[in-house]
């Protein structure tokens, strides 16, 4: 199941609403976010059945002129409940009927000014707070959030992006990784006054990042429109490889350490010696968490309500003391992870820890590449396959005999 965001730039024309329709249709669409529609209100059901019959719609005609917003979904995918609306944005909670998920959605389209856009923010702060649902933010934010963000054009003042970057760090939001042409926007003009730009953009929370990390943004050709069309393929993770073994210097902080380090590589695992390493490294890896000490705690509790020792008292006592040590050691590991150094620890910070990690791992990933022929790729073993032939290309091919110089010539 996919889903759309989508600055149409209005969809009156007749053929407008045709390549909309076959746009949902070949993309598989179950939920549409369009803004600028500039369709009137007495005319939004006549189109909506035109483009997508027997969906239902939630629109902001009561806050905006001519319906900024539209939010558009098949009723046998989602059940969607209105929490918040404004004329430059629609907040909904989305359950998906056949695993029962439910997600935030909040649907942007803002002011072309400053001054117009400053309750948008204001919004977005206070929908933040408090929220523990998977949530996702996306649409046109009217304004760049970097110097990197346009092309020609008026150059890009630290006024113009104050305002969409302290919205961001407050509302604890990241950018969902992407995949695309850079620019989402352009005036479409030639020459020197062609101007382009990134303002179309999609944000997740810690715990879309936590369950979504893998859906990535595509940003689309613009066809129809001034603004590329940004698809969401909303689908299970595919399976993963195995993350290498990392040391984090706080663990020789313990004072178990060193025990468990030296109970772990006193036992044979394997008869191969690099496949041993490999074993012991994973096992001593599943020592070093916190979930541990947590499941000794459990143990010794559920022990006891059958029979209760002195040996089994001093435990209980113990251990509490231990699971708050290991709890620092965690936050300290995160943080290490993160090398978000400027935080004190002690604060419950593992949440911005964790959510710094996954935009750092994001960020490395390599979702899209183009090959040496011009194709785009996004299949994880075809993108493996081209870097490896690559470097076989560079480094030449075999040959049983090499050229030299014939001595004989050179004599005379």
């Amino acid at each position: 199941m996919n889903w759309l965001f989508w600055n149409i730039r209005g969809l009156n024309k007749i053929h407008k609403q045709k390549e909309v329709k076959q746009f949902l249709l070949n993309k598989r669409i179950r939920l549409a976010c369009i803004v600028e529609t500039r369709v009137n209100e007495h005319n939004m059901t006549k189109i909506l059945q035109a483009i997508a019959p027997g969906w239902d719609i939630q629109s902001n005609y009561q806050d905006a002129i001519n319906g900024r917003i539209w939010l558009l979904w098949d009723p046998s995918w989602y059940d969607i409940t209105l929490r918040h609306k404004s004329s430059q944005l629609i907040h909904c909670l989305v359950r998906d009927r056949s695993n029962d998920q439910q997600l935030l959605v909040t649907v942007i389209y803002a002011f072309n000014t400053r001054d117009q856009r400053k309750p948008l923010w204001q919004d977005l702060k206070q929908l933040s707070q408090g929220i523990t649902h998977p949530w996702v933010i996306a649409g046109d934010f009217n304004v760049v959030l970097s110097y990197q963000d346009r092309l020609s054009g008026n150059p890009i003042t630290a006024a113009e992006i104050q305002d969409f970057s302290e919205c961001i760090q407050h509302s604890d939001i990241h950018e969902i990784p992407w995949q695309g042409e850079f620019y989402t926007w352009s005036n479409k003009q030639r020459g020197k006054d062609r101007v382009m730009s990134r303002i179309d953009r999609v944000f997740g929370n810690y715990e879309w990042m936590l369950h979504w990390e893998h859906v990535t943004t595509n940003y689309g050709l613009p066809f129809i429109s001034y603004h590329a069309p940004m698809t969401l393929q909303i689908q299970p993770p595919q399976r993963v490889r195995g993350v290498p073994f990392k040391f984090f210097n706080i663990w020789v902080e313990h004072y178990t350490f060193m025990g468990i380090v030296e109970n772990t590589w006193s036992q044979k695992l394997a008869p191969d010696r690099m496949q041993d390493i490999w074993l012991k490294l994973k096992a001593l890896k599943a020592k070093l968490r916190i979930d541990e000490t947590r499941t000794m705690l459990a143990d010794i509790q559920t022990t006891m309500n059958t029979q209760s020792t002195e040996e089994l008292i001093q435990l209980e006592k113990d251990t509490p003391t231990n699971l708050e040590k290991w709890s620092l050691l965690e936050e300290n590991a995160i943080r290490q992870k993160s090398r978000a150094q400027w935080i004190k620890l002690g604060d419950s910070n593992t949440k911005y820890f964790s959510a710094v990690c996954k935009e750092r791992s994001n960020m490395k990933q390599i979702i899209e590449i183009i090959s040496l022929n011009g194709q785009k790729l996004h299949d994880p073993e075809k993108i493996k396959d081209e870097f490896v032939s690559f470097y076989i290309s560079l480094m030449g091919s075999s040959t049983s005999t090499l050229p030299a110089v014939n001595k004989y010539i050179m004599k005379t």
